[in-house]
């Protein structure tokens, strides 16, 4: 197993991040990427969001952990292998760092799949995170 820790600092509240990432199945409403579909099954811990996305493939992750307490989402890889991960979970916290900022602490942890180089698939998921939470904020703040 690999883990990857992440930090990115937002420049949006911490209830407004929380907001549009505790919604699992919109995820593509943030993060889409051009020609993406999603297919949702079920709600709550437990449901599954199915992402069909051009260039990677067939993504299934399933929403393991949703605590507005805390603001933090736990989810789970059930189908695909994105950015040459066998397995993989993550969890994303929230955290309130003032009126109009926050930060996003994200946890990941994978197997990379055969004839892929963990340190590699590692690095390109940090990125992915990055990815995710610039998408986030640039969300938050077009609302």
């Amino acid at each position: 197993m690999t883990e990857v820790d992440e930090r990115c600092a937002l420049s949006v509240s911490a209830d407004e991040a929380w907001t549009v990432l505790a919604d699992f199945g919109a995820f593509l409403d943030w993060a889409g990427a051009p020609g993406a579909t999603a297919k949702i099954t079920g709600e709550g811990p437990g449901m599954v969001r199915l992402l069909n996305i051009p260039d990677l493939g067939t993504i299934g992750e399933r929403l393991e952990n949703l605590d507005a307490a805390s603001k933090v989402l736990s989810y789970s890889l059930v189908e695909g292998k994105p950015l040459g991960m066998q397995t993989y979970s993550a969890r994303v916290q929230v955290v309130d760092l003032g009126p109009s900022s926050c930060e996003l602490k994200w946890h990941g942890v994978f197997d990379a799949a055969p004839g892929f180089d963990a340190k590699e698939v590692g690095a390109n998921l940090a990125t992915s995170y990055q990815g995710m939470s610039g998408a986030l904020e640039a969300f938050v703040k077009a609302r």
